[in-house]
């Protein structure tokens, strides 16, 4: 597909809305720095601080503009965004539920693509349910999901399943993420927004079509679910996959229904009988049984309200507050990926996706592996899927993983033991 000359005439390239946000402000500390020809601007609410971000992170001199919209109160104001746009890369949440749909929508209508950084699942639900089949018409390539949650799981999978094809000509039989060693913190926008996915769950969109779908939660119109009934991993226990202790990861949740979502959508490329799990490795046994009581200790005190509002208090970030620029800086995170076979000899494919220079997994490797998906899209249009609300794998695949390793992440898969 090529773009229709009104949108490849587009005024920006970029439009990064939700630029004074924690992450919103590395992402546009990413695109100065590494793309300072880029047709960029800065979107939010607040003009006075979007004029701070301009002055402190694209410098005083900067010629960027700044376009004021509120997607909660004003929804109207962000038909000028989309209009001017190839691309909205969207930061504002806290969460994404409330605060989001109306931007999709706006995108959609325009035939403007869209990526954003969220794991929360009921909203993904219902941006598919209301948005796809307008997007698909209009050309916008709608990518929730674009940061640590869920590149890496959906980019590794795609890869690992493809190299069984490729070497062993079968479906695969079973996906494992490993993730492994990582440095990292957690923002206060992060921990609210889980507060009301937790507390407030049950009240809000989405809830009910993910809670019916089960594990399957975003698999699009027309799929028939797999396998999947229940994480198999509940306790610490050896891996004879990965050949190590694991334990439950916590943001298999999240990620999985994602990469069952892209099998979906490839016609069940990676297996129709393919499972998929996620989790984390441990050094032993002892570990991993040590990490799980200081997790349900600390889930605890989350959920009792005395020692929650405590915690919120005097040790949590707030929103807006997240980890240090040193820890941003010297973060890291390390992904392995095994898919077995679907034959008697179970062949076994591994996939890595390491960080390499990008950071901290939660923030500054967010920034960039989302900014990475938008230019996918602003620069390499042709090299993406048409349109709809699809996922990184279907949407960008190979374009977004060869971006990545461009600028320094290690994303492959490893060669065939002799």
């Amino acid at each position: 597909m090529s773009l229709s000359s009104s949108v490849s005439t587009r005024k920006f390239d970029l439009v990064v809305y939700g630029a004074t946000g924690f992450t919103g402000q590395l992402a546009v500390d990413y695109v100065q720095k590494n793309y300072p020809n880029l047709k960029f601007a800065l979107a939010g609410r607040n003009e006075a601080k979007l004029e701070k971000v301009r002055h402190e992170v694209c410098g005083s001199a900067s010629n960027v503009e700044i376009i004021v919209a509120d997607a909660v109160k004003n929804p109207e104001s962000l038909d000028e965004i989309a209009a001017s746009t190839k691309v909205i890369a969207n930061y504002a949440g806290t969460p994404f539920i409330d605060k989001a749909l109306p931007v999709v929508e706006a995108c959609a209508r325009h035939g403007t693509c869209y990526t954003d950084i969220t794991a929360e699942v009921p909203f993904q639900r219902v941006s598919y349910d209301r948005y796809h089949r307008l997007a698909e018409t209009s050309g916008a390539l709608i990518l929730h999901a674009c940061g640590y949650d869920s590149v890496p799981s959906d980019l590794g999978a795609m890869l690992a399943a493809d190299a069984m094809k490729e070497r062993y000509g079968c479906d695969c039989e079973s996906i494992e993420l490993v993730a492994g060693d990582s440095s990292g913190a957690v923002s206060g926008g992060t921990i609210h927004t889980g507060m009301k996915l937790l507390f407030d769950g049950t009240n809000l969109p989405g809830m009910k079509e993910c809670k019916v779908r089960g594990r399957y939660g975003l698999d699009p119109e027309g799929a028939t679910g797999g396998p999947d009934k229940a994480n198999s991993v509940m306790f610490a226990k050896y891996d004879s996959v990965a050949k190590t202790y694991v334990v439950p990861f916590i943001m298999a949740g999240a990620n999985a229904p994602v990469v069952r979502k892209t099998n979906a959508l490839l016609g069940y490329r990676y297996g129709k009988n393919c499972s998929y799990r996620e989790v984390q490795a441990v050094p032993n046994l002892v570990a991993g049984l040590v990490g799980m009581l200081g997790f349900g200790i600390f889930g605890f005190a989350f959920v009792f309200p005395p020692t929650r509002w405590l915690l919120l208090k005097y040790v949590l970030p707030k929103p807006g507050e997240g980890p240090s620029k040193e820890q941003q800086d010297n973060g890291y995170f390390t992904s392995h990926i095994y898919a077995v076979g679907e034959r008697d000899d179970k062949p076994l494919v591994k996939a890595y996706f390491k960080s390499g220079n990008a950071g901290d997994p939660g923030y500054k490797a967010t920034a960039r592996m989302s900014i990475e998906a938008s230019l996918c899209m602003a620069l390499e249009r042709d090299s993406c899927a048409k349109g709809g609300v699809l996922t990184t794998a279907t949407g960008l695949g190979m374009t977004l993983v060869d971006r990545l390793n461009k600028t320094g992440m290690k994303i492959g898969v490893e060669a065939p033991s002799p």
